[in-house]
């Protein structure tokens, strides 16, 4: 983030008008993190670490990942749920997905692959993101993993 140079006054205007706001990703992003529950403070590592650049806004895919056998984009990630358990889950974060299996082995292989976030998001924020990753599962859908 930008240093701005406010003044003691604009910092606190700024702070005022922002709590004002009624959009809830506004004000649900200055809640104070032990006011929030695990999944919210999941969202909020998901943004915070930029998941979206590849999982797509909202965990939903759709980003294009030229010879990924997974429909050549990066899958969603509604439905890890249903597909790994939190163990898992946490350890294909920690570990990450260094090789993606490609459509046409003679073609370049994908460029993007999941990195390793071990060392880099914390053990208690992994936690929040498993929790806010499980709990994209649609309700009563099951995909038969």
């Amino acid at each position: 983030m930008p240093q701005f140079d406010f003044t003691e006054q604009e910092n606190h205007a700024l702070t005022e008008f922002l709590l004002q706001q009624s959009d809830s990703n506004v004000v649900g992003f200055l809640r104070i993190p032990a006011l929030m529950n695990a999944v919210e403070r999941g969202q909020a590592v998901f943004r915070k670490y930029g998941c979206a650049g590849c999982h797509g806004q909202d965990a939903k895919g759709g980003v294009p990942n030229p010879n990924s056998k997974t429909a050549q984009q990066v899958p969603d990630l509604l439905h890890v749920g249903d597909g790994y358990t939190k163990e898992e889950l946490k350890a294909r974060i920690v570990k990450g997905q260094r090789e993606i299996t490609a459509m046409d082995p003679k073609l370049p292989p994908p460029p993007l692959y999941m990195p390793a976030w071990g060392g880099i998001i914390g053990d208690a924020e992994t936690d929040d993101l498993v929790a806010y990753l499980i709990s994209l599962l649609p309700k009563g859908e099951d995909v038969g993993f």
